[in-house]
């Protein structure tokens, strides 16, 4: 089948759309900060914030938002994503459900999928761990083995790119100081001039994002440059296999700056 070209502009406002949804609510960005502001909101952003993470606004308790290395439970909900985009859907019956852990000087997220009937705030807390171990987090009842195996869509080229910027977007979710990565990556179609890159192999003919969908699955493709040193161009590569949006990714360094 033909390859589609994805336009750049649309794949940019995908992107932020995206991120705006797993954009976290002051309060459980920076606990800390937030709850030691003033308690009177300065404008509506703030008043909605407020309402977003009742349980720490309470006190809160040991599932509350904190600094102390503690999973806790996220307000957003994830799949918030896909409402207004059009070919890719959460399936019936699940819910992807965000957590997060933050310290005095940073923090990581996770979102997992799990089944609607064991969703409830009861269930979610009850698999936060006992420990602050960041490196194991929670996982509800039920809950699939990769985010990605909750999605059903139309198998249109659209869907596979809705996939492919969700997947990293989630990956990237709660990130903060040098866990984040693809938060300092802008896609391109064409080679940055601004600089002298030296190419770890052949220079890519066409940068366009595109997407080729087959009897067998679908292939998604772009690049983008890292805005942060070390700067550098990448080829990011994603394979669907038929009946899956859970792809086998690869996100590799194609160009650095010259010396």
């Amino acid at each position: 089948m033909a390859t589609q070209i994805i336009p750049l502009a649309s794949l940019r406002k995908m992107r932020i759309h995206i991120r705006g949804v797993l954009t976290l609510p002051a309060l459980e960005n920076s606990p800390n900060a937030a709850l030691a502001a003033d308690s009177t909101p300065a404008t509506l952003g703030d008043l909605v914030n407020m309402f977003q993470a009742p349980t720490a606004m309470d006190g809160g308790g040991e599932d509350a938002p904190n600094v102390e290395g503690r999973w806790f439970v996220s307000s957003i909900n994830p799949g918030d994503a896909l409402l207004q985009l059009k070919g890719l859907t959460v399936k019936s019956g699940w819910r992807l459900v965000p957590y997060l852990l933050r310290t005095p000087d940073g923090g990581v997220g996770h979102i997992c999928a799990v089944p609607e009937d064991n969703s409830t705030t009861t269930a979610l807390v009850s698999a936060l761990p006992d420990d602050g171990e960041w490196h194991y987090p929670p996982y509800p009842k039920g809950s699939m083995s990769h985010t990605m195996m909750a999605l059903e869509g139309d198998r249109s080229s659209a869907s596979y790119m809705i996939a492919s910027m969700l997947l990293r977007e989630m990956k990237e979710f709660g990130a903060t100081g040098k866990d984040q990565q693809f938060t300092h990556h802008r896609m391109i179609d064409s080679i940055p001039n601004q600089l002298k890159w030296r190419w770890k192999g052949k220079t890519p003919k066409n940068l366009s994002p595109k997407v080729k969908v087959t009897e067998t699955g679908a292939a998604v493709e772009f690049y983008s440059c890292r805005t942060q040193k070390p700067y550098a161009l990448f080829h990011h590569l994603d394979i669907y296999s038929e009946g899956t949006y859970m792809p086998e990714s690869k996100d590799d360094a194609v160009a650095v700056v010259a010396d």
